[in-house]
């Protein structure tokens, strides 16, 4: 996922730093032990790093799993909106959505498991107002978006949370059942999981086109047919 910016931390984690490190450790950690259960002298022995380089670029644990929560959320918002930019016929930017958030799911699982799962109390209270105002962005513009394709009779007149929930929803069912270890006798393997969510990309991606697109009137076919 692309390495961006966030307004919580002011920082950018470059490839192989000690910041990247000590986030790579805890997620790892995190997502098999849970945060409460996880102590930072666990992250700094799986991270190789000192109580030092800890505490210059994390307040707490609880801080470091809120942030790790809200890059990953922010890159992966980024990313869908890069890829929604990049199309200018309203076809080809639903499908390629419903195929970038499988790819994302693909090249990095574990981010998308703290995503889904990481969300103990503690932590959601703390991400809670840095969440919103991401969601808010983002889903400010998927809804713009809409808005413009639908006045321009691309796709169906419907509440924003319906057209959403056609988009994306069920990539985002579909990348968490595979991602999830709990449905699986073992965590599934990089290579299986990527074949598994390439095979559904067509699939996906013609059920959002077809739920969103809004279809010949009937009385326009006959018309063209009587011609």
């Amino acid at each position: 996922m692309t390495r961006t910016t966030t307004a919580s931390t002011g920082h950018r984690a470059r490839p192989g730093s000690r910041r990247e490190d000590i986030a790579a450790a805890a997620i790892e950690l995190f997502l098999d032990r849970g945060v409460a259960a996880t102590r930072v002298e666990d992250i700094l022995a799986a991270a190789g790093v000192s109580v030092g380089s800890f505490y210059h670029h994390f307040r707490d644990k609880l801080s470091l799993a809120a942030t790790v929560y809200l890059e990953h959320l922010q890159r992966l918002q980024h990313d869908l909106l890069a890829e929604l930019d990049r199309h200018t016929r309203t076809e080809d930017a639903v499908r390629g959505l419903v195929v970038a958030y499988l790819r994302l799911a693909a090249a990095d699982p574990r981010a998308m498991r703290y995503l889904a799962q990481c969300r103990e109390p503690t932590v959601a209270e703390i991400s809670e107002g840095e969440e919103a105002r991401l969601k808010q962005h983002f889903y400010g513009r998927l809804t713009s978006w809409l808005d413009e394709r639908t006045a321009t009779g691309d796709l169906r007149p419907l509440p924003h949370e319906h057209s959403c929930a056609l988009w994306l929803g069920p990539a985002e069912q579909l990348a968490r059942a595979a991602i999830d270890p709990s449905g699986h006798s073992h965590t599934p393997e990089p290579d299986a999981l990527r074949a598994h969510l390439t095979r559904a990309e067509p699939v996906l991606a013609d059920a959002a086109w077809e739920a969103l697109r809004n279809p010949p009137d009937d009385n326009d076919d006959q018309a063209d047919q009587a011609r």
